[in-house]
C-alpha cells in the first residue's frame, strides 16, 4: 500500500495543485517545504538568542544552541528512514545522508569562504612579521582585492574548535570500516557507532558548557602577562629617568642598580620593604597609559602574591629583583624587540599601528574603532523595547516550540518531495538533497554567520568560524547518532562509502587549514570554495566509476 504522509494530505486539500510525481508539482512542493523549514529554523535561532539574555551563556552556548541548531538536519534524517517498509526506508534514507553530507560540506566551504570574502580587512605586519587583519579597515593600506594582503584574523582559541570537529569525524569509521570489508549490514557496528556518537555529543556539550570558564582563565593569564610586559617597559623608562641607560642588557641581564632605584622610588616609607599599598602604587604607576585596562583589587592581590615569595606579608628587595628578573627573561624570550620605555610620544605610537601586544589574541587592536562601534551598538540597544524576564522566557519558549513543531511537521513531506523531484528528473535523491536541503535547514545559520563576518572585526570572524566548526561537530555526533539509530533499529544497509569518504576528506582538510594559523588570506576563499563542487564530483566518481554504491 502507498505510504500516507502529510504531503499527500496537503495535495488532496489544495485543488488544482500539480501532482507531486511531476517535475512542476515536486518543484513547487520542494520550494514550499523548504521555505517552511527555513521559517522553523529562523524561529529556533531567534528563540535561542532570546534565551541568551536571561540564562547563563555557558549553558545556552554550550548545550542549548548546538542541539537546537542541529534539530532541522536531525529531523530530516530521522524522517527519511522512519516510515514505510524497510525497502522504502533504504531508498529514502539517501535523502538523510545527502542532508548530512551536504550540510557539513556547505558549512565548511560556502560559509567558511564567504566569511573571508565579506569579513576581509587589510593585513598588516606585526613586530614579528606576522600578517594580522586590521579591524574595519579595507583599502587603506592595501588594495581591497589584493589576494595576499587582505584577509581575516581569528583569535588563538578559535583553532581549538577544529579539534573536536576532527576527532568526532572518526566516528564514521566505526560503521565505514566494516562496510569496506563487505559487511554492509553490521548491526553490532551500528549500535556501537550509535552509543559512541551520543557519548561524544555529551562530552562535547559538557566541554562547551565549561569552556567559558576555561577561556576566562586564559584571558586572565594573558592579561597578567600583558601587564608584566608593560611594567618591564615602564621600569626601563624609570631607569632612564634615574640616570641608568638600560634596565637590562641586550642579553636580558638585569641591572641591580637600576632595579634598586625603582624599588626605592615606590618604597615610600623607606622601610626597605614594600607593603600591600606600596605594591598597589607600583602596579598603578607601571600600568599607566595602558589602553582598555581597568585595574581592580584582584590585580593588586595577584601581583603581591607573586612578589611575596616567602609569604611574609612584605616584599623585600631580593624578592623584587628576582621576580623582575624572571619577567625580563620571559619578555626577552617572547619578543625579538628590545625592552624600551612604555611611554613613547603619541606620534611614534601612531606609526606602530600593527605592533604586537601580549593580548593580541584577545583584543582587536583597534581601540578607538572598537569604542566607536561599541557606542553604535549601545545606541541600538537603548532604542530596543526592554522586556521583563517573564516576557523573554515566554517569547523564547514560544518561538522554540513553534520552530520545532514546524520542522517536525514538514520534515517528512520535505523528504518525500526530494524523492519525488529526483524520480521526476531522473536524478539520484542523494544529489538533490545534498544541494537543496542543507540550504533550507541551515539557511538562517549561514546568513547570520555571513552577516556577522561582514562587520569586519576579529571577534566576529572568530565567533563565525567557531559556529561553523561547532555545527560540523554536531553533525558528526548528534545527526550521525540519529542516522545510526535508523540503521540499527530498522536493519538498514550501510551503502554510503563514497559520501562518507568525501565528507571525511572535507572535514580533515578544513581541520588542517583551520588549525594551522589565525590569519587567512583572500586567495584561500576561492580555493576552499572549490571543495564544494569537487566533493560532488568525487561522489559521482566513486559511485559511477568505481561502483561503490
Amino acid at each position: 500500500s502507498k505510504k500516507v504522509s502529510t504531503s499527500n494530505i496537503i495535495m488532496g486539500l489544495i485543488p488544482g495543485l500539480p501532482e507531486s510525481e511531476t517535475v512542476t508539482g515536486s518543484t513547487f512542493l520542494l520550494a514550499s517545504y523548504g521555505y517552511l523549514l527555513l521559517q522553523g529554523a529562523n524561529l529556533i535561532s531567534d528563540g535561542s538568542e532570546l534565551l541568551l539574555e536571561v540564562l547563563d551563556p555557558g549553558i545556552i552556548g554550550g548545550l542549548v544552541l548546538p542541539i537546537l541548531g542541529a534539530v532541522p538536519d536531525a529531523a530530516i534524517i530521522l524522517m527519511s528512514g522512519l516510515g514505510g517498509t524497510v525497502e522504502e526506508a533504504q531508498e529514502q534514507v539517501a535523502v538523510g545522508m545527502g542532508t548530512l553530507a551536504g550540510s557539513t560540506i556547505m558549512l565548511l566551504t560556502i560559509a567558511w569562504a564567504g566569511s573571508i570574502y565579506l569579513g576581509r580587512c587589510d593585513l598588516v605586519a606585526d613586530s614579528r612579521g606576522n600578517l594580522i587583519a586590521k579591524d574595519k579597515t579595507l583599502g587603506k593600506y592595501n588594495s581591497p582585492w589584493d589576494w595576499r594582503k587582505t584577509g581575516v584574523t581569528t583569535d588563538a582559541a578559535t583553532r581549538e574548535n577544529t579539534y573536536p570537529m576532527l576527532l568526532s569525524s572518526f566516528l564514521f569509521l566505526i560503521i565505514q570500516i566494516p562496510a569496506f570489508a563487505g559487511y554492509v549490514e553490521d548491526t553490532a557496528a551500528a549500535y556501537t557507532a550509535l552509543f559512541l556518537s551520543f557519548f561524544a555529543l555529551a562530552i562535547y556539550c559538557v566541554y562547551q558548557v565549561i569552556s567559558p570558564e576555561l577561556q576566562e582563565r586564559k584571558m586572565q593569564k594573558a592579561r597578567a602577562n600583558m601587564m608584566k610586559h608593560h611594567a618591564v617597559n615602564a621600569m626601563a623608562g624609570l631607569a632612564g629617568e634615574h640616570g641608568h641607560v638600560l634596565l637590562c642588557s641586550e642579553t636580558g641581564a638585569l641591572s641591580i642598580e637600576a632595579t634598586r632605584a625603582i624599588f626605592e622610588k615606590f618604597d615610600s616609607d623607606g622601610s626597605g620593604e614594600l607593603d600591600t599599598q606600596e605594591v598597589k602604587g607600583l602596579l598603578v604607576g607601571l600600568t599607566l597609559g595602558m589602553e582598555n585596562l581597568e585595574l581592580n583589587s584582584a590585580d593588586a592581590d595577584a601581583w603581591f602574591r607573586e612578589l611575596d615569595k616567602d609569604k611574609s606579608g612584605t616584599v623585600s628587595f631580593e624578592e623584587f629583583y628576582h621576580c623582575l628578573d624572571l619577567w625580563v627573561k620571559q619578555k626577552h624570550s617572547s619578543s625579538t624587540s628590545p625592552i624600551h620605555s612604555a611611554h613613547p610620544p603619541r606620534q611614534h605610537g601612531a606609526e606602530q599601528e600593527g605592533a604586537y601586544t601580549p593580548l593580541q589574541d584577545l583584543e582587536d587592536g583597534q581601540g578607538e574603532e572598537e569604542e566607536e562601534d561599541g557606542e553604535d551598538d549601545d545606541d541600538e540597544e537603548e532604542e530596543e523595547i526592554q522586556l521583563t524576564r517573564t516576557e523573554i522566557y515566554t517569547q523564547a519558549v514560544g518561538k522554540l516550540l513553534m520552530g520545532t513543531f514546524i520542522i517536525v511537521l514538514f520534515a517528512d513531506p520535505m523528504v518525500e518531495s526530494v524523492s519525488s523531484f529526483a524520480k521526476a528528473t531522473n536524478l539520484p535523491a542523494f544529489f538533490v538533497s545534498f544541494v537543496i536541503t542543507p540550504f533550507a535547514s541551515n539557511a538562517s545559520e549561514l546568513v547570520s554567520s555571513l552577516q556577522f563576518a561582514a562587520k569586519k572585526k576579529r571577534k566576529n570572524i572568530s565567533l563565525t568560524y567557531c559556529q561553523v566548526y561547532g555545527a560540523v561537530t554536531m553533525n558528526n555526533t548528534m545527526c550521525f547518532g540519529v542516522f545510526m539509530s535508523l540503521v540499527a533499529a530498522r536493519g538498514l544497509k550501510w551503502e554510503f562509502s563514497s559520501e562518507v569518504v568525501t565528507m571525511l576528506l572535507a572535514i580533515w582538510i578544513m581541520a588542517f587549514v583551520g588549525s594551522r594559523g589565525v590569519t587567512f588570506q583572500l586567495w584561500m576563499a576561492p580555493v576552499v570554495l572549490l571543495i564544494y563542487p569537487l566533493s560532488l564530483a568525487l561522489i559521482c566518481f566513486c559511485d559511477f566509476v568505481l561502483g561503490w554504491h
